[in-house]
């Protein structure tokens, strides 16, 4: 197959706008990991940035809630529960204040922030606690809601989200094996899904599509349309800018956008769906400003919008060579989180290698660092699950994840010192280690993971 340099104006995307993406993306230390656009379901641009690879999946976090909601919409569509049941009734548990599918869905169950903090993603425990509103008139962003709507997946079918969504979204799009991490043995379903950038196109763009691959429909487009419908308002989410993009609605596990509206995941796991210009966003990347990636992605759309180009997908287009970039040219615009600190890192060590340096982390062993190119390595973690308690509904247990993927490089400062780049190639994480000339380590999270502080919690199956 040859090369389609010319692919992104060929289907109405400026080329030039696309490469002020990328250098804006580099600019302003947003981190990106991969990047793939698409039109019409044909992929215009598609680049990564090593260590990582846009073919190999890594923690998306949220992006996992929408895919738990495709699992309810076709339970939906296969009449198997409507989204106006009772979520007590089919979960067996008391539900006193009539909390619904629907209310799970649009996280609208009445609870405030603060309740939410409490709950201890325990269906019984969302379900009888007393909200502070009624449910269906207050939105606050709740995982344990999405949780919940794991739980629901699987007392209706006896299957986990994935076994449902395999023979009838994942395999039509021609998604692999994947893997979402479990909480209490089931499937988060609120986190957990380690995607490729390639997925989030494939499902951005059936999305788009309105629930048609290939000429097939596998969602309704009655569900998806209410998917993508504003039924929160969160207006007054966390006190946001009103221009801010967390400001514009909630559907169901969705966010409305400037443009459409999105699959998002924390620190910029992203699939912007566009339909009104059939343009899809897929990219995961690292930053606590997400909102700044939104914007220069905004950018884009803008510029194609703009454009105003007819185009053609079927137009002969040859699929463009992957670009391939390097995180380390932006090193020294990535910097620690403000919490990131890592007290652990008093007990590190780095020495002298043949090639580099080597760093033993006494929790999880020793990696080659090198001072040239990412070296990689897969480490082992067998600490046990954090939550041991029984399944909430009976069905078939996800056993957690063991190996931990890192690749690390190097270079010594002019103060003598080594700085030492830790990512972890599943997630959207990296650590920044700093060894003065007298041996003191010191280290910190880029981002932080948000279900532990330590890198043992993003392994996956071997």
């Amino acid at each position: 197959m040859t090369s389609d340099d010319a692919a992104s104006d060929r289907l109405g995307i400026p080329r030039e706008a696309v490469d002020r993406l990328v250098q804006r993306l580099e600019d302003e230390g947003l981190d990106p990991h991969a990047l793939m656009i698409t039109r019409g379901g044909t992929i215009a641009f598609e680049a990564a940035w090593a260590p990582y690879r846009s073919g190999e999946p890594a923690l998306v976090y949220s992006v996992s809630k929408t895919w738990t909601a495709l699992a309810i919409g076709l339970l939906v569509d296969d009449g198997l529960l409507q989204v106006g049941d009772d979520a007590g009734a089919i979960l067996g548990l008391p539900n006193p204040h009539g909390i619904t599918v629907r209310h799970l869905l649009t996280m609208n169950t009445g609870h405030t922030p603060e309740q939410i903090d409490g709950l201890g993603m325990d269906p019984a425990t969302l379900l009888s606690t007393p909200p502070a509103h009624a449910p269906g008139s207050f939105f606050a962003y709740n995982s344990d809601a999405t949780y919940a709507l794991s739980c629901i997946v699987t007392a209706v079918t006896g299957e986990r989200v994935t076994d449902v969504l395999r023979p009838r979204l994942l395999d039509p799009l021609g998604i692999g094996a994947r893997w979402m991490a479990p909480w209490r043995g089931l499937e988060q379903g609120y986190s957990g899904y380690h995607l490729t950038v390639h997925d989030l196109a494939r499902v951005g763009t059936l999305l788009c599509d309105g629930g048609v691959r290939d000429g097939r429909r596998l969602v309704s487009r009655e569900f998806l349309d209410e998917l993508a419908h504003a039924w929160s308002d969160t207006s007054a989410h966390e006190d946001r800018a009103p221009d801010d993009d967390w400001t514009l609605g909630y559907g169901y596990q969705v966010w409305r956008s400037t443009h459409g509206f999105r699959l998002d995941g924390a620190y910029g796991q992203f699939g912007l769906v566009v339909p009104d210009l059939d343009l899809v966003i897929a990219y995961q990347g690292a930053t606590m400003t997400t909102q700044a990636t939104l914007r220069a992605f905004w950018e884009l759309v803008d510029a194609v919008a703009a454009a105003g180009a007819a185009f053609d997908p079927a137009a002969g287009i040859v699929r463009p060579d992957e670009v391939v970039r390097d995180s380390w040219e932006s090193r020294d615009r990535l910097v620690p989180a403000p919490d990131g600190a890592m007290a652990e890192a008093a007990g590190w060590s780095l020495d002298e290698a043949a090639v580099g340096w080597t760093l033993t982390m006494p929790e999880l062993g020793a990696i080659a660092v090198a001072p040239d190119d990412w070296a990689r390595t897969v480490l082992t973690d067998d600490r046990p699950e954090v939550d041991d308690r029984p399944q909430p509904v009976p069905g078939p247990a996800t056993a957690p994840g063991r190996a931990v993927h890192v690749a690390a490089r190097g270079e010594r400062r002019p103060d003598g010192g080594v700085r030492v780049h830790v990512v972890s190639t599943t997630s959207p994480h990296r650590i920044l280690v700093d060894a003065a000339d007298d041996g003191t380590i010191t280290a910190a999270w880029h981002t932080v993971p948000l279900q532990e502080r330590r890198l043992g919690i993003l392994r996956v199956p071997a």
